[in-house]
């Protein structure tokens, strides 16, 4: 299962839904306002759009996550048994 988290680190949205993908062993792609959890995530198992990032002044070599761009985002939810959008 591939969880696709939007919202801001900082809300009750994302906490619910990271903590949710967590306890399911699901893989995790920050998107939007939630790459900025790629900063302070210390379990560098989860991806974060390139795009995002570069949008909201964030390098690669800040992030502990895995950085891609849209054709290996459509790849990670086309292999996925499941994807959740949880904004």
């Amino acid at each position: 299962m591939l969880f696709l988290i939007s919202s801001a680190p900082d809300t009750r949205e994302f906490k619910t839904a990271y903590r949710l993908a967590k306890d399911m062993n699901a893989d995790i792609c920050l998107l939007q306002d939630a790459v900025y959890a790629s900063r302070s995530l210390y379990d560098g198992n989860f991806y974060v759009l390139k795009d995002d990032m570069q949008m909201r002044g964030i390098s690669e070599d800040e992030i502990s996550g895995r950085p891609v761009d849209y054709g290996r985002l459509v790849d990670l939810m086309t292999e996925a048994d499941r994807v959740r959008g949880v904004f």
